[in-house]
């Protein structure tokens, strides 16, 4: 089932990104943690593709469990390190594995490498990928947007251009980076429907670790930080449980006003962890 039909209006959809672990032990147990996050009824879970492609068999084996176990499955694929055959061939991994959807994303520039060179043969821009993945017409196709901008954009405006470029090209859904101000994603989704983008747009969510884990995430994603927050995670000092628990109440803060403004869906970046997925989920659903 594309992902695409999974949304109804007038009720917000709850989905989970997860990521691959990169030992075998890791993967067994974030297959046995499924059995888990099933219980909170997810319309869907993705799962992420690691720098370079490292965890590309770890992400197919993961999506295939999240399948097995009855749950809709989205793959992360990018461009990164990936030459336009070898593209081909991970779709027809992934065709063969029963995985019907796909995040398709630039990615990030190898570790060490201050700017993204595409491989030989390979795709410049997410928007490329997403017309690659559309001729085969056997994907629903997502991708990611930047509510504050992303960190190479030289504007807003060019930004949001991205993002509508990336809907013409095929892209059935758009799932924002994490962002810790609503005012930014509301202003985003309702300049992308002033536009006429009518796919659905899911609100990426990320609750808080710490103020070291917060202040790293936000410089290199080019995300603002409310002052409060900061402050109220310094106060946890190396109680990190603390931490912790204070992330998560200022998230489910955003949620609860996301809801109220109607938005298409919630987007859990939960770090593999079952504790903000227990707190978000009926939220959501109530």
């Amino acid at each position: 089932m594309h992902i695409r039909q999974l949304f109804q209006p007038g009720r917000p959809l709850f989905s989970i990104e997860l990521f691959p672990p990169k030992t075998p032990k890791g993967v067994e147990n974030l297959k046995n943690r499924l059995l888990q996050i099933r219980d909170f009824s997810p319309e869907y879970v993705s799962v992420t593709y690691g720098a370079a492609g490292g965890t590309r068999h770890n992400t197919l084996e993961v999506c295939s469990t999240i399948k097995k176990l009855g749950m809709v499955a989205m793959a992360h694929l990018t461009c990164v390190a990936h030459s336009r055959g070898e593209i081909d061939s991970l779709l027809s991994e992934l065709k063969a594995a029963g995985i019907e959807n796909i995040m398709a994303l630039r990615g990030d520039p190898p570790s060490g490498e201050s700017a993204f060179q595409p491989p030989p043969d390979g795709f410049r821009y997410a928007v490329e990928l997403i017309r690659a993945i559309g001729k085969s017409d056997s994907f629903g196709i997502g991708a990611a947007g930047y509510p504050e901008g992303h960190v190479e954009a030289p504007s807003y405006q060019v930004n949001l251009g991205h993002q509508i470029e990336k809907v013409r090209a095929g892209a059935e859904l758009l799932v924002s980076q994490f962002f810790l101000e609503n005012s930014h994603f509301l202003r985003w989704r309702d300049d992308l429907r002033a536009a006429g983008v009518t796919v659905p747009i899911e609100a990426g969510i990320l609750p808080a670790l710490s103020a070291q884990q917060i202040t790293q995430f936000c410089t290199m994603c080019g995300v603002a930080i409310p002052p409060i927050l900061l402050a109220d995670l310094e106060k946890c000092g190396e109680d990190k449980e603390a931490a912790a628990a204070c992330g998560l109440e200022f998230a489910l803060r955003q949620i609860e006003d996301l809801l109220r403004e109607g938005v298409d869906g919630i987007h859990l970046y939960a770090l593999n962890r079952l504790e903000p997925i227990a707190a978000v989920a009926p939220l959501v659903r109530a």
